[in-house]
């Protein structure tokens, strides 16, 4: 008998995309009823939707072009048209598990949702980097965090400092072994590329330039100006641009002319974004608040040395000092000093690929993480 999984997530992420080709070789028939106003299907998704695969794939009828109307509608009336479609759909497709993928929009709009079905099946949540780190500290947001959690049979995490917030904040159910919320990759391939070209003899730099929500990008570039004059045999690439970051890159695109590159954000493929790991001796991202962010993930599968700020949780996966740097947000000194030692210590660098490609085979490799990931759809004991 095939498994039945309603998934509430971004239709648009990527995130959402690699997590469901986690599947296509599995008897899975999948929901997907998105959680936020979208302009468009991610590709990954659109491709599933129409492959021959063991797994299936539909988006909630209700949601295919309703998704950006409705979405923006629910704005300002607090999620209560998107609910009933999805108790709708829920009373409809009687899952035997609704995977909720983020908390602040999939998690209230679930939440709603489930008080007004007639099923009702099993509920597991997916917790994506600042869920709860970051919006449990406002009141109004902790309330809704806590009715959430108090619905979720299980939980997925990236790190147990979100495991010990979710107790705090009332969970009581199950939790799934730690795991990358943004699916595997293939890690022995990167490794072999990255161990043709080791870190000591990279001359490049990947910065995150994200400035919305919680990002920092512009104080990321900050640290570049910083210590501008320390790299000048260095090249750049700032990804994920914000528009804030964008404006305030002008001044860095002026004096450091074509050795630094500019990409707004969802500029760069998936391979643009690969290839320019491979290249860079560091990876630097600061944040106010994340779980384990993508970018790290990345940069420990191909070599690139993380310097991060210590608002995230990826301290849990590397040995910080010696598979990357973390430091504090808003401290610019703090950063200069870590991208300076990342840049001149070759040794540092180059023994911290050795570590971090090692913990990345272990921990974030497709077959790992599906195997993890299959627990929750094909084992539903679990959550009993």
């Amino acid at each position: 008998k095939m498994k039945k999984i309603l998934i509430v997530a971004m239709a648009d992420s990527v995130h959402t995309a690699r997590w469901i080709r986690q599947f296509d070789d599995d008897e899975i028939n999948f929901v997907l009823f998105p959680s936020t106003p979208h302009r468009r299907i991610h590709p990954l998704i659109l491709q599933h939707i129409s492959a021959k695969l063991k797994s299936s794939l539909k988006i909630s009828p209700w949601m295919k072009c309703g998704a950006l109307p409705l979405g923006v509608i629910d704005l300002l009336f607090n999620n209560r048209f998107r609910a009933r479609l999805l108790a709708k759909e829920i009373d409809a497709f009687n899952p035997d598990l609704i995977h909720i993928m983020e908390t602040q929009h999939a998690g209230y709009l679930t939440d709603k949702a489930m008080s007004l079905a007639n099923k009702k099946p099993k509920l597991a949540l997916s917790i994506w980097g600042s869920d709860l780190f970051w919006f449990q500290r406002f009141p109004k947001h902790q309330s809704r965090i806590r009715r959430v959690l108090e619905g979720v049979d299980i939980l997925v995490t990236e790190c147990k400092r979100d495991q010990n917030l979710a107790r705090e904040l009332g969970y009581q159910g199950k939790f799934l072994e730690l795991m990358p919320a943004t699916g595997g990759l293939d890690t022995s391939r990167l490794r072999s590329i990255a161990l043709l070209n080791r870190p000591s003899a990279r001359k490049h730099i990947a910065v995150k330039g994200y400035s919305g929500f919680v990002g920092l990008g512009r104080e990321a570039l900050k640290v570049i100006e910083e210590i501008e004059d320390q790299i000048k045999d260095f090249s750049l690439t700032v990804y994920s641009a914000g528009l804030g970051t964008w404006w305030f890159s002008r001044k860095l695109r002026k004096s450091m002319g074509n050795r630094i590159h500019v990409a707004r954000k969802h500029k760069l493929s998936n391979l643009e974004i690969e290839e320019m790991f491979l290249k860079s001796r560091v990876a630097l991202g600061l944040s106010q608040s994340d779980g384990l962010p993508a970018t790290v993930k990345e940069a420990m599968c191909t070599g690139a040395f993380p310097v991060q700020t210590v608002t995230s949780c990826a301290g849990e996966w590397f040995a910080a000092d010696f598979g990357g740097i973390l430091v504090a947000p808003h401290n610019i000194s703090d950063a200069s000093k870590a991208m300076l030692r990342a840049v001149s210590d070759d040794n540092l660098v180059d023994s911290a690929m050795v570590r971090n490609l090692e913990i990345a085979d272990i921990k974030f490799s497709e077959s790992t993480v599906r195997d993890m990931s299959r627990i929750l759809y094909l084992d539903l004991e679990i959550s009993e």
